[in-house]
């Protein structure tokens, strides 16, 4: 990994972004013989899949965390492969509060039946085909609906319930069983970076795909390829921050914004040592309204045994507290989880972070949620232009969107398809 200038500028294929999707095409292109260069704009690979571990003593996911699928999950065989310590997070336990205390067992049991009625009603309009509001398709007024409904929304896809299509999240995959990574995922992926060829801080400004091959315009200076493969989020490319010469047809456009981004904002507290009466590697959460934006924070509570909680802020509202600011979304957090457990809460905090993929320019998002009404959108935004530019991305993940390792198979079938052509 270096600058433009340490590599030849002619490749055969030159891929856009060093997250997950570029590295698993860089790495098919790779064995397959062709010459590859990734340029990526920011100082370090991994995009939306980065741990950080500066400012708690710990690993900490900033962006993706779960190996979905980890017995099928190319990614948890690398991850293996490299001795990084997976823990199951499948079938872990709910800690679920209501109006400040403990649930009792027939809340729990009113709250369990209450998401399996939901996400029946959904498989069944899923199955049917109908590419509607999740939230038309739903029996009503049910006990915890609104803590249900921020999973399976905000927190899933990050987007409020009411954005989520129910057929495509039928066509989702079953992704159990899961895993968490205790040295991070973002560090899984970073290992896909070991032996290609990657250009970093090297901003693409234009890719002009009207000649026989492709010329790309960089900060850096120009590259001249075959073929292109983009890997961007949709919201980069909604943002016209890359210039396409042909502009991208309007079937492609409008699958870019049928694919907008969803929000969620991660935000890790980091606490003395002090359990809180709360076990390690379960999820948190309360009973809350069913209201729009859908105000709430869910927990992971002290994964792998560290010190800190993970906070989920989703859908709008995390837009909302984003614009706010970091100090602003981690009171939210503190105050959310002092409202179920009580003021020790406060005493034993040290501090918190929270994630700005909202504001920053490389992502402009988390991931990306198809809107209700516009199937068909990631197969068009999948459709190479011409034969030489190429698109993948979490958005095209098939029935892995929006997940790390749908990214990775991605970012493999544009190579493999890319092959076919030359």
């Amino acid at each position: 990994m270096s600058n433009l200038s340490d590599f030849p500028t002619n490749p055969d294929v030159v891929i856009v972004g060093a997250g997950a999707a570029g590295l698993g095409a860089a790495r098919k292109l790779v064995k397959s013989g062709r010459s590859v260069l990734v340029v990526e704009a920011d100082r370090r690979v991994g995009g939306r899949a980065w741990t950080q571990t500066d400012s708690f003593g710990s690993p900490v996911d900033m962006g993706c965390s779960w190996l979905s699928g980890s017995n099928r999950n190319k990614l948890a065989k690398v991850a293996r492969r490299h001795e990084f310590t997976l823990v199951d997070h499948t079938d872990v336990p709910t800690a679920l509060f209501v109006d400040g205390r403990r649930a009792t067992h027939e809340e729990l049991t009113a709250y369990d039946t209450t998401g399996a009625m939901i996400e029946k009603a959904m498989n069944r309009a899923g199955k049917r085909g109908l590419d509607v509001s999740c939230e038309d398709v739903i029996p009503k007024g049910l006990r915890f609906a609104g803590a249900v409904k921020a999973w399976m929304g905000p927190m899933d896809y990050g987007v409020d319930f009411k954005d989520v299509s129910a057929l495509d999240d039928y066509l989702s995959a079953d992704d159990q069983p899961s895993c968490i990574v205790a040295e991070g995922l973002g560090n899984v992926v970073a290992m896909l970076a070991i032996g290609v060829p990657i250009a970093l801080g090297t901003k693409v400004r234009t890719i002009d795909w009207s000649g026989k091959g492709v010329q790309i315009e960089t900060s850096a200076g120009t590259i001249r390829a075959k073929i292109c493969i983009v890997t961007v989020s949709t919201g980069v490319l909604a943002s016209d921050a890359i210039r396409f010469v042909p502009e991208l047809p309007v079937a492609k456009q409008e699958a870019i914004h049928d694919l907008p981004m969803g929000l969620l904002v991660k935000v890790p507290l980091l606490f003395d040592g002090a359990r809180l009466g709360l076990k390690d590697n379960e999820w948190m959460s309360y009973d809350i309204p069913e209201t729009s934006p859908t105000r709430a924070c869910f927990f992971i509570t002290w994964p792998f045994g560290y010190d800190y909680v993970f906070g989920n802020i989703g859908g709008e509202f995390g837009w909302e507290l984003s614009r706010a600011g970091p100090e602003a979304t981690v009171d939210f957090a503190l105050q959310e989880m002092v409202k179920q457990i009580g003021s020790d809460v406060r005493k034993h905090f040290v501090k918190g972070l929270a994630t700005e993929w909202a504001t920053n320019p490389l992502t402009l998002g988390a991931y990306a949620a198809l809107r209700p009404g516009c199937h068909g959108a990631r197969k068009i935004l999948q459709a190479p232009l011409g034969d030489r530019v190429f698109f993948a991305g979490e958005a095209m993940g098939g029935r892995r969107c929006a997940l790390v390792n749908g990214a990775y198979e991605s970012g493999r079938r544009a190579a493999k398809e890319l092959c076919k052509l030359t």
